[in-house]
């Protein structure tokens, strides 16, 4: 019997190692509001958003990683959260 190798493991990115993200930003007359992870308030907390020249969108909020090149859906909205 041989041991396995390298090669006998498949590559797993880490989009396709974790569910996906979804970051929800709302904004009340230009100022945030609340910031929702997987629909959970993490409200007041730092976060940052990046806006590629690509197009692509990334996020950091409460050590978790986000962007849309993974998969995860970074949304910005007007208004104030939904109860």
């Amino acid at each position: 019997m041989t041991s396995p190798t390298a090669h006998d493991f498949p590559v797993i990115s880490e989009a396709q190692s974790r569910d996906a993200y979804r970051l929800d930003v709302y904004l009340d007359e230009g100022r945030l509001a609340d910031v929702r992870l997987d629909g959970e308030s993490v409200f007041p907390t730092w976060f940052k958003l990046e806006f590629k020249e690509s197009g692509e969108v990334s996020a950091k909020v409460k050590g978790v990683r986000l962007s849309s090149r993974n998969g995860d859906a970074i949304h910005i909205h007007q208004g104030p959260p939904p109860d």
